[in-house]
């Protein structure tokens, strides 16, 4: 299987499988899209040219903004009783960083992210860093990571008899490369009001449970993207924001924060609106 592998993954080293989770509301009553905090960090970390594991580790943090709700609970497992002795968003970046050094920087080690939504890492991180006067990383800060929803997308483009597994849901992700989710709590919905109870997963999970479900997806999309000539675009195209960053200078742009914009915005909407108020915009970077 390395040897297979080996042609995915170019000149990668490393892959780095993580999942953040954070603090939600169903209604942005008490936890907005722009307030949300990081309660627990999970990450593998996968040799790229076999997927073996090397190293696993988890770290819960103390959210100083917003409760954990109980939907927020349904999902993750996570009380107010697990983090209320945990550690600040800074302690887990450093935590990081010190793994990070350990393991990637101070080898050389070329490496990406991956993750189920790339959200977490270029928005989340980042925006919580600001709030909290936390200077990331560069690597954090402009990270390079392959989005799993976005790469089964790619590979779904080559295998048509997938197309009744969206990528809208993990679970059908997980069938349709025929991998194992972790299965590792029962639904959790006594706090929940009946109109939320719908939205409690079958198996809550915790960060490291859930980055362990993504490693398996991303071995089974290694192992059914065979053989790579055939599936010249399935994990081959991080999202590199520091590329992004670069380019983003070269052109002399300029930065315009946007708030409050819905998650399905379209390039064409934006580009309209600026074009309503007078604006010609000749390019877009999400940074």
């Amino acid at each position: 299987m390395s040897t297979a592998i080996q042609g995915q993954q170019g000149n990668l080293d490393r892959y780095v499988v993580i999942h953040v989770a954070t603090t939600c509301d169903e209604h942005g009553v008490y936890v907005t899209k722009d307030s949300a905090e990081v309660i627990e960090l999970g990450w593998i970390l996968l040799d790229a040219k076999t997927c073996d594991e090397l190293h696993r580790e988890s770290v819960l943090v103390k959210p100083i903004n917003t409760p954990i709700t109980p939907l927020c609970t349904s999902l993750t497992t996570l009380t107010w009783e697990h983090v209320r002795t945990a550690g600040t968003f800074r302690d887990a970046i450093n935590r990081f960083d010190t793994f990070a050094a350990e393991h990637l920087t101070s080898q050389n080690l070329d490496f990406s992210f991956v993750t189920l939504d790339s959200w977490d890492l270029r928005v989340q991180l980042p925006r919580e860093a600001r709030d909290k006067a936390v200077v990331l990383p560069p690597y954090l800060q402009h990270s390079r990571t392959f989005d799993l929803r976005t790469e089964y997308q790619r590979w779904q483009q080559h295998h048509p008899e997938s197309l009744p597994f969206g990528p809208s849901m993990l679970s059908n992700i997980c069938a349709a490369l025929e991998v194992e989710p972790v299965q590792a709590s029962a639904p959790i919905k006594h706090n929940l009001p009946f109109h939320l109870q719908a939205l409690a997963p079958a198996s809550p999970r915790r960060a490291m449970e859930e980055a362990v479900t993504l490693a398996r997806v991303l071995r089974g999309l290694i192992r059914k993207s065979q053989p790579p000539h055939e599936h010249p675009d399935v994990l081959t195209r991080p999202m590199d924001a520091r590329a992004d960053v670069r380019a983003f200078l070269s052109e002399r742009s300029k930065v315009l924060h946007m708030a409050g914009l819905p998650h399905d915005t379209t390039q064409s909407e934006l580009e309209s609106w600026f074009t309503q108020f007078g604006g010609r915009p000749i390019a877009f970077w999400t940074l």
